[in-house]
């Protein structure tokens, strides 16, 4: 934060009690605040590990730390920096808003799981009711799924 608002600006921004020192817990407030942002937008697709590993997420975050600690006491926050927190945030085309939803994907991260469609062929079997459907191994996918399996009964006729 101290190389993109520099010492002077986190120091402005941060210093509650006018000693000229960076209170530090306005400023990890400001860290964790993007952090959570940022898990809560691409946090399902990619793991936090390897989330810390790409530059461009901690640039992301970053951005947006400083966005949020300059906005923190109704502060205007400088242009440059809502212009790019707003190339980064934005709901409909902002670069987190596009990978959150699998239109773009982060450069050498590999995703949480695998992204292949998984298919289930079902039955209905009406002697199970109200849990009447029920999957047939058979003509399913074979890919692993993390979801939860009715597996139909093997029923000789």
């Amino acid at each position: 934060m101290e190389r993109y608002l520099s010492i002077n600006g986190v120091i402005d921004f941060s210093d509650n009690d006018q000693d000229d020192l960076v209170d530090t817990a306005v400023v990890e407030d400001a860290i964790n605040q993007a952090t959570e942002e940022i898990d809560l937008n691409v946090g399902q697709r990619y793991t936090q590990a390897q989330l810390q590993t790409s530059t461009l997420i901690t640039r992301w975050s970053t951005v947006m730390s400083c966005t949020f600690l300059c906005q923190r006491r109704g502060n205007p926050v400088p242009d440059s920096l809502m212009v790019e927190y707003e190339r980064i945030t934005d709901t409909t085309t902002g670069l987190l808003f596009l990978v959150s939803k699998g239109k773009r994907q982060l450069p050498r991260i590999p995703l949480r799981a695998d992204m292949r469609p998984v298919w289930s062929n079902q039955t209905i079997d009406r002697r199970f009711y109200p849990d009447a459907q029920r999957v047939i191994p058979e003509i399913s996918s074979d890919s692993p799924t993390v979801l939860d399996q009715d597996i139909a009964p093997r029923v000789i006729p």
